[in-house]
């Protein structure tokens, strides 16, 4: 797929990557330039302002592209990215007229939307108890503290979880110390104290559980599997520039190795433009379901089988701190460790179960 993105865009984001890998700072420069693009805003429906790419069926195939790219260009910046195109679909799938028309108009203005869902060890839950509903306990693994403004977080209620809109501004309230980890800097995804935000009922989005309504809880997988996709089309190419580098194009192993390596890219693309166009086609939602979940498995597979193969043409160079290959194949590792996949294979055999006996469990 031709790039989505004006080249002079993916090369500064990819400029910028390095930088955020030393924790110099954060992403808020590229992310200005996503809003300059149009990206921010591109999610809305057109008659919010936007293009509806990622929200609309019509709109699936350019989002996919858009992530690819930034996949390919920063891992972190995709993720949040994805996240702010996630948050931006949710409003528009469960919010009042109210709440999506400030939604857009917030986006419209430059703001960055981010979906936090992860707990820490003080699990976020709504207190009810008069004199109003407000939010009790910390959420962890917060992408883009700093940079995002609005966030959908969710908080527990008696047997589910409730959808609140949050400002996230409040420099208080972050803690970036809290992601310490050797890849995946430049997503900031720290802890956020959500204790005593009060939550009038204009903030509250969706009815208790909407969060979990399928084929879009599990189906928007797709976006992270074209973010993964990104990151792998630029990893077979950084091989194929290093071969040609050390004067290896012609040695039969290294050329042998290097058409692995792409062909694992490409295959991941078939994979992941497949799992967009069925979760957004709407039409079936076994079929949509258990094609994104063995797309999410087949890609982390064929990552796995890529990164070896690139660890052996690489060698120890990967390992340089300057090595903008090493770079990728680091945060790719990180953002392809997700919660409970095992369960998710699961529930994509269950699905493809229930399509191969007619659509029934």
């Amino acid at each position: 797929m031709p790039n989505r993105l004006p080249a002079a865009l993916l090369e500064a984001v990819r400029e910028g990557d390095a930088v955020l890998d030393r924790g110099l700072r954060g992403p808020g420069p590229e992310l200005a330039l996503l809003a300059a693009e149009g990206l921010l805003a591109a999610p809305l429906p057109v008659s919010n302002g936007g293009r509806g790419w990622g929200t609309c069926v019509h709109g699936a195939l350019p989002m996919l592209g858009v992530l690819s790219d930034l996949g390919g260009a920063s891992l972190p910046v995709a993720r949040i990215y994805e996240g702010h195109v996630n948050a931006v679909r949710l409003v528009i799938r469960h919010g009042s007229p109210a709440q999506r028309a400030s939604m857009a108009n917030a986006v419209l203005a430059g703001g960055v939307m981010g979906v936090w869902g992860a707990d820490s060890a003080q699990p976020v839950y709504l207190d009810v108890a008069p004199p109003g509903h407000v939010l009790r306990g910390v959420k962890a693994f917060a992408s883009g503290l700093g940079d995002v403004t609005l966030a959908i977080v969710t908080a527990r209620t008696a047997d589910t979880l409730q959808m609140a809109l949050v400002d996230a501004t409040d420099p208080a309230r972050g803690d970036q110390s809290q992601w310490d980890m050797d890849a995946m800097v430049g997503s900031r995804s720290g802890w956020f104290d959500c204790d005593g935000l009060f939550i009038g009922s204009d903030q509250r989005l969706g009815r208790p559980g909407a969060l979990f309504d399928e084929p879009d809880f599990h189906g928007g997988i797709w976006r992270l599997a074209a973010c993964y996709n990104g990151a792998m089309q630029r990893v077979a190419r950084e091989l194929a520039l290093l071969v040609e580098q050390r004067g290896l194009a012609d040695d039969p192993i290294m050329c042998h190795r290097l058409g692995l390596a792409a062909m694992e890219a490409q295959n991941s693309f078939l994979w992941a433009r497949e799992a967009c166009l069925e979760a957004e086609s709407g039409a079936n939602a076994n079929l949509a379901l258990s094609t994104v979940l063995f797309a999410r498995e087949a890609i982390e597979q064929a990552a796995g089988r890529q990164i070896a193969l690139a660890e052996r043409i690489g060698g120890t160079s990967l390992h340089q701190r300057g090595s903008a290959l090493g770079r990728i194949i680091r945060n790719l590792r990180l953002y392809l460790r997700q919660a409970q996949l095992d369960g998710k294979l699961a529930m994509a055999a269950s699905c493809w179960r229930a399509e191969c006996n007619g659509g029934v469990h």
